[in-house]
């Protein structure tokens, strides 16, 4: 049996789904997904307005307020956007 694809998710507003960097439990890792919906710091792929430009998806976050989400074998962090310190370029 293939294993399905999520192309669909839906995320809570606020809510950024990063595929963290490699190593052992690492701080910094490229956002994956936003939520569609928008809010807050990162603007949602909708083209609302106001979308603001981000040069970069690299990001540094708090890693104690993440949680762990496997799709498609794959481990993601599931994270508020209040999570992120900083992007990095």
């Amino acid at each position: 049996m293939a294993t399905p694809t999520i192309d669909n998710l839906l995320l809570p507003i606020n809510v950024i789904l990063v595929l963290p960097d490699e190593g052992d439990k690492p701080t910094t890792g490229v956002i994956f997904r936003r939520s569609l919906r928008g809010g807050g710091r990162f603007q949602g792929e909708n083209g609302t307005y106001p979308n603001p430009i981000i040069e970069s998806d690299h990001i540094l976050f708090v890693r104690e307020i993440t949680t762990e989400v496997v799709i498609d074998e794959v481990e993601y962090l599931a994270m508020h956007e209040n999570a992120v310190v900083g992007i990095i370029p």
